[in-house]
């Protein structure tokens, strides 16, 4: 009977635990989108307040937007580049709101990472995000990167 109860106990465990992970992991069929894009490195490593080294020059950033289960303009997200990598990625909700510095009726989407500060993205169209400032001001590139991030995934 022990022989049997050790086996029983470990396999329930491992069905418990992945049973829970599945429920609170983002769903396929809730994706937004995928989008990447390479930005400078020094001025968002200032706005994330992360240190850096002078011969930091550009940061990898994939975003993923999962929808929300009653509204399509809001819902939960992904921010991974720079540190936050692995474990540290970021993560936290979003939605839409209005405006811009420059434009009053311009679509953004506001990401609340726990712990931070927003973050906000100009929704230029459905396949290309522009990073924004504080202050909702476009960020201005350099010759060799852009503050764009372009859809490479959908559901």
């Amino acid at each position: 009977m022990k022989n049997f109860i050790l086996p029983f106990l470990l396999f329930s465990s491992f069905f418990y635990i992945n049973n829970c992970t599945a429920q609170t992991a983002e769903k396929a069929s809730d994706l937004v989108g995928v989008f990447d894009g390479r930005t400078p490195c020094q001025e968002l490593a200032k706005q994330f307040n992360q240190t850096t080294t002078p011969e930091c020059i550009k940061i990898k950033w994939r975003l993923k937007l999962y929808k929300g289960p009653a509204k399509n303009d809001e819902g939960t997200f992904q921010l991974e580049g720079f540190v936050f990598k692995g474990a540290d990625v970021l993560k936290g909700k979003w939605h839409a709101t209005v405006g811009t510095a420059a434009n009053p009726e311009a679509l953004v989407y506001q990401l609340n990472p726990a712990g931070r500060g927003a973050v906000f993205f100009l929704k230029a169209n459905d396949n290309v995000f522009f990073f924004l400032d504080p202050q909702k001001n476009l960020m201005v590139g350099n010759r060799d990167f852009s503050y764009t991030l372009n859809r490479t995934a959908t559901n």
